[in-house]
């Protein structure tokens, strides 16, 4: 007996602690498992600005390059990139010696033809007092008729040879007038206001025309060209604002207005240039800049924003996705459908309401039916 009760005891007390950890397993197993943490927010109407993506490069209005008119050596070049010039300043002297030499023989010229021009008058008022002289002594007989006709011929050639020189004068004074505008010609003016983009030669250089000497560009004056997707441009006007950004100066933001709109559509691009008229206060855009910014096409005064991260999409360009909502604090799955995106926010134009507490993240964790708590 006492080998059998002690035989008991110890069958006894072996069982006991596994049938407590089974116990206590099967309690585990049947408790909820705790409650996943999240950010949650209430959803709220709010105003939503629809806008239409640009990007593109600065380029001046105005540009323009500057050539040259005569042939010779630059004599005098002060200005450098970047300075500014006036419209109608004198920038760059060409050595006008040569045309001087040229303006100083075409005057000389001038003065032998009006010598021959009087010399030929001359001769035109004795040709004159000749012939009628002839015509009083062919009525008394005192010459013959072909003496008369002789004196008509001489009078004509006389007058003849008197155009013949008024000409040679003219075309001389043409002469001295082409002298003097080269002389003109070799200093070269600023045709426009605006600052020097490129000084492509220096004092010393040869010129012909059209030799290219420098460009002028009017950064006060900009334009932003954009491609825009032919999608987008049903909801374009001119006059539209525009806010935009550049690289040169992170976080300043720039503004402009929409000019026009090609009106053709590029084949290959499916895209149309936009124009964009840019506001350059203080002149800190340059020609050349890259800027990105965008149109603000419409305002929707009570729109559904929400965060991107709160929504489930196969890809960015999708348009139906899904989000969940915390009710009776368990994640509810809906469906909803985008809108516009903008600054990594969506607009729900269809599945959310205001009101609604909506998961602004994603976790492999929440599901349809989870506990979920919010997260302080």
């Amino acid at each position: 007996m006492r080998w059998r009760l002690l035989v008991i005891v110890c069958i006894t007390l072996a069982a006991g602690p596994s049938a407590c950890r089974r116990q206590q397993a099967k309690s585990i197993a049947s408790a909820d498992p705790p409650p996943v943490a999240a950010t949650v927010i209430a959803v709220a109407a709010e105003p939503y600005s629809i806008t239409v993506p640009v990007t593109g490069t600065l380029v001046s209005r105005v540009r323009v390059d500057v050539k040259a008119e005569v042939i010779g050596h630059i004599a005098r070049f002060d200005k450098e990139e970047g300075d500014h010039v006036a419209a109608g300043e004198a920038v760059v002297w060409v050595d006008d010696e040569n045309f001087r030499l040229a303006l100083r023989q075409s005057e000389t010229a001038v003065e032998s033809a009006e010598a021959a021009l009087e010399r030929a008058r001359v001769i035109e008022s004795h040709s004159r007092a000749e012939l009628e002289r002839a015509e009083n002594l062919v009525k008394s007989g005192g010459i013959t008729d072909k003496d008369l006709k002789a004196a008509q011929l001489a009078c004509r050639d006389a007058t003849a040879q008197v155009a013949v020189a008024q000409a040679q004068v003219e075309q001389m004074r043409a002469a001295v007038a082409v002298a003097q505008k080269r002389i003109r010609d070799t200093v070269i003016y600023a045709p426009v206001a605006g600052e020097i983009q490129r000084k492509v030669l220096n004092k010393g250089s040869y010129v012909e025309a059209p030799t290219h000497i420098f460009t002028i560009v009017d950064n006060r004056r900009l334009e932003l060209e954009s491609p825009v997707a032919s999608a987008d441009l049903a909801s374009i006007r001119p006059g539209q604002r525009v806010t935009f950004q550049v690289n040169s100066y992170p976080g300043a933001k720039f503004e402009g207005r929409v000019i026009d709109v090609n009106p053709a559509v590029e084949e290959q691009t499916r895209s149309a240039k936009v124009r964009i008229q840019v506001e350059n206060a203080g002149e800190k855009l340059k020609t050349g800049m890259f800027a990105e910014g965008e149109i603000l096409t419409g305002i929707t005064a009570g729109a559904i924003v929400v965060p991107a991260s709160a929504v489930y999409r196969d890809d960015r360009s999708a348009k139906s996705a899904y989000v969940f909502t915390l009710t009776d604090g368990k994640a509810t799955r809906c469906t909803v459908r985008i809108g516009h995106e903008r600054d990594s926010r969506l607009e729900i134009i269809d599945g959310l309401h205001p009101g609604e507490q909506l998961i602004t993240e994603q976790n492999i964790e929440i599901a349809e039916g989870v506990r979920v708590e919010p997260r302080r």
